[in-house]
């Protein structure tokens, strides 16, 4: 039986961050059982900088239909899902990141003898500063995600070693 839609969806922006990370020669693990609003936690084996063994949390999100302005994607993420990025305090730096994919699965991944390509782009952002609870009501919370926070492997080795600055374009 072949996946829901939704779910295919899902798992091809999960995929699409773990083949980033193992780009970027990167460990990618999955936090079993998802409790915590982790997907993925992403890191270094060695030292980074000045950093041993640096590590980051993840949430993934994907979209095949995203709406934004010219400088931001306008994503709504549930409320239990924004608390568990929002705020300080946590032991490792956590970022939602918005995987933006192609409407239908048939162009997730395009492959031939050269390559396998994996469609469309995914985009980072912090809520560290954010307030949490949200301050605003509802069941979902509207998160302005940078469209310049393009992400790339070297990217987001940047984001592993707590370099922010680059890993914005």
């Amino acid at each position: 039986m072949p996946l829901a839609p939704q779910s295919h969806q899902g798992q091809h922006g999960e995929a699409f961050v773990f083949s980033m990370a193992s780009a970027a020669g990167l460990l990618a693990n999955k936090p079993f059982p998802d409790v915590d609003g982790v997907d993925w936690t992403i890191g270094y084996a060695g030292i980074l900088g000045t950093v041993r063994s640096p590590k980051i949390d993840v949430q993934v999100k994907s979209s095949s239909s995203p709406r934004g302005d010219a400088e931001h994607w306008h994503y709504r993420l549930r409320r239990k899902h924004f608390d568990a990025l929002a705020g300080p305090g946590f032991a490792l730096r956590r970022y939602l990141l918005l995987v933006t994919v192609p409407s239908e699965a048939s162009e997730y991944a395009v492959c031939d003898a050269d390559r396998m390509e994996l469609r469309r782009a995914a985009y980072w952002v912090s809520l560290a500063a954010e307030r949490t609870p949200a301050s605003t009501p509802g069941p979902a919370v509207l998160v302005r995600v940078p469209r310049c926070n393009l992400l790339n492997p070297s990217r987001l080795l940047a984001l592993v070693a707590g370099d922010e600055a680059g890993a914005a374009a």
